[in-house]
């Protein structure tokens, strides 16, 4: 979603802005952006753009060796080239390749990385001190959130027809994000809804958000674990019929404790929906916080907003999302108009 605010923005700049796959669909070919189909073509069409003239903006975080690998190929061949290089570190405070113990690898890794670009994006100012713990200048290092006032305007709409019939046949549904890496810690919250379903069998929960080729594994997980009729699981949707789900929903789990300020629990928080997150010392205020690994601290939560809900949603504060889309876009307008004032 910060892509798309950042694209249209720049696009109302007249900023020929080219914008590189590399989801799930990478190599279908569409005029809307630029496919992906292996590493080699990878390379090729950011050799392409930097002799183009294009500057490279790029995204990276610590939980990944191979966007790592993509970052740094992009940010070092757009310095080759004397293109100005953007860096957004996506993520948290504290993930799992980074920060790192000073002079091991990992750390060097990352002091390299971030000594390539003109300038370094990050969403919270926690983030901006552990990147600057490798030494680099403050200045190339800017705190912009990526949630802007846009991501959380919903527009109403009918759910899928599946989806409409899992909310009927329930009292009440949870919702979450989930994926299969290590961070959304599915087990633990499976065994979180297990304990939850002894004392409210009638409310369901709704995951969202893995891959299509992850599909056949979520259905074997929650068979092994015993919760195919609790759990309704689909891949990802459109941002609009995100928002319509969360809508709807008793709840929002957010389980990583790598997260930066994530946009998700800022966009419920605006829709007035709870949220129970894992405590990872940067969630925004309104967010009902359980401890990373304590199973029956989520659980209590969950109790809580059944049993009480109207008392949690009032004690939500007003969540003001400001223009960051614009911000973002102005900062980089002034890098790349004038890149030797941050090289």
């Amino acid at each position: 979603m910060s892509l798309v605010g950042l694209r249209k923005e720049l696009d109302a700049r007249s900023w020929d802005c080219r914008v590189m796959n590399l989801n799930e669909n990478r190599r279908v070919r569409s005029p809307a952006y630029i496919d992906v189909q292996n590493g080699w073509d990878y390379l090729f069409k950011v050799v392409r753009a930097v002799r183009d003239g294009c500057a490279i903006h790029t995204r990276v975080n610590a939980e990944s060796t191979d966007l790592y690998i993509l970052a740094f190929m992009a940010m070092f061949l757009a310095r080759l080239w004397g293109r100005p290089a953007l860096l957004t570190y996506g993520g948290g405070h504290q993930q799992t390749y980074f920060p790192a113990p000073r002079m091991s690898l990992r750390f060097l890794a990352f002091s390299l990385l971030f000594r390539l670009p003109n300038r370094i994006y990050c969403n919270s100012e926690a983030v901006r001190r552990v990147i600057l713990t490798t030494g680099i200048s403050s200045d190339r290092v800017v705190a912009i959130p990526h949630t802007s006032a846009y991501y959380a305007e919903l527009v109403p709409s009918s759910l899928p027809t599946d989806v409409e019939r899992f909310f009927a046949a329930h009292e009440g549904v949870i919702f979450s994000y989930v994926c299969f890496r290590k961070e959304f810690v599915l087990d633990f919250l499976a065994e979180a809804i297990r304990r939850f379903r002894v004392m409210y069998p009638k409310v369901g929960f709704l995951w969202l958000g893995p891959w299509e080729v992850e599909m056949p594994k979520m259905k074997e997980f929650l068979h092994a674990q015993g919760l195919e009729d609790a759990i309704f699981s689909m891949g990802s949707v459109p941002h609009e019929m995100f928002l319509n789900i969360l809508s709807h929903s008793l709840a929002y789990i957010r389980t990583p404790m790598t997260d930066g300020v994530c946009s998700s629990v800022l966009e419920s928080l605006k829709l007035k929906i709870p949220v129970l997150a894992s405590d990872n010392g940067t969630r925004p205020l309104g967010t009902d916080l359980w401890q990373d690994g304590d199973v029956q601290s989520l659980v209590n939560l969950m109790v809580e907003v059944v049993q009480h809900r109207e008392e949690v949603v009032a004690r939500i504060p007003a969540i003001v999302l400001e223009d960051n889309a614009k911000k973002l876009a102005d900062d980089i307008e002034a890098v790349c108009v004038q890149p030797s004032a941050s090289s």
